[in-house]
C-alpha cells in the first residue's frame, strides 16, 4: 500500500554515499561544486539523510497530527456518520441549485477529515441515485462530488500539500484552519454556480449522452 512505499522508498537513502564520498572520476564528471552538502547539522554527511539531523530538527508532533486525522476519518466512515449525512441530504426537497449548494457544502466539509476516493465512494451513488428521483442531471451531480471533494484546504491531514506546508513550522493548525475556511467558503460558492449555470453551457447536451452513474452499458 502506500504506507509501505513512503517507508521503502526513503530508506535507502539512509545508506547511499552522498557525492563527496563518491569517487574521484565521478566527483569530476558530475562536477565538484555539486558534490559539497551539509546536514542540518552544519557537518558533512556521509549519507544522503542523516539521521541525527532528521532526529533533531524533524517535527514529531506531525505524526500525532496525521494520526489523530487518520483515526477521525476511519471513525467518520465506519460509524456511518458520513454515509448518514448523505442520506439526509438526498431527502432535502430542494430545488436545483439549492441541493447542488448543499451538497458541494457538505462534501466540502467531509473531505477535510476523509479521504478524497472514500468521499466520492460515499457520496457519488446516492447524490446521483437522489439526483434521478429529484429529476436533476446525475452526471452533474457527480461532479459536484467529484469537484469538491478536492475542497482540503483548512486541516493539515486533508491532503500531502497541506502537511507539507504545516511541516515547514512557518504556519500554524489555527492559521491554516482560518484561512482554509475563508477559501472553502469561496470554492463552495464559485463551485456551486460554476456546475450550476456555467458547465451546462459548455456540455451542451454532452450530459444527455453520456451514462447515468451506475447504469452504464455492459461490456463485451
Amino acid at each position: 500500500d502506500s504506507g509501505s512505499i513512503g517507508l521503502l522508498v526513503p530508506l535507502p537513502l539512509f545508506v547511499m554515499p552522498c557525492a563527496s564520498e563518491l569517487p574521484e572520476s565521478f566527483q569530476q564528471w558530475v562536477g565538484k561544486e555539486r558534490c559539497h552538502s551539509k546536514s542540518l547539522l552544519g557537518n558533512n554527511p556521509k549519507h544522503i539523510l542523516d539521521w541525527d539531523g532528521i532526529r533533531l530538527r524533524f517535527q514529531w508532533e506531525i505524526l500525532f497530527v496525521f494520526g489523530g486525522g487518520a483515526m477521525l476519518a476511519y471513525g467518520t466512515v465506519s460509524t456511518g456518520l458520513a454515509g448518514w449525512l448523505a442520506e439526509q441530504m438526498s431527502k432535502a426537497a430542494v430545488g436545483e441549485f439549492v441541493f447542488i449548494l448543499m451538497v458541494t457544502t457538505v462534501v466540502t466539509f467531509v473531505t477535510e477529515v476523509v479521504s478524497n476516493m472514500s468521499t466520492m465512494s460515499i457520496f457519488g451513488s446516492i447524490v446521483a441515485t437522489a439526483a434521478q428521483i429529484k429529476g436533476f442531471d446525475p452526471v452533474k451531480m457527480m461532479l459536484v462530488v467529484c469537484f469538491s471533494s478536492s475542497f482540503s484546504f483548512m486541516m493539515p491531514t486533508a491532503t500531502g500539500p497541506n502537511m507539507v506546508v504545516y511541516g515547514t513550522g512557518l504556519i500554524t493548525v489555527k492559521q491554516m484552519a482560518k484561512m482554509g475556511l475563508a477559501l472553502n467558503i469561496a470554492a463552495i460558492v464559485v463551485a456551486s454556480i460554476y456546475t450550476c449555470y456555467v458547465l451546462p453551457c459548455f456540455m451542451g447536451s454532452t450530459f444527455a449522452s453520456l451514462p447515468a452513474p451506475g447504469h452504464g452499458g455492459s461490456s463485451n
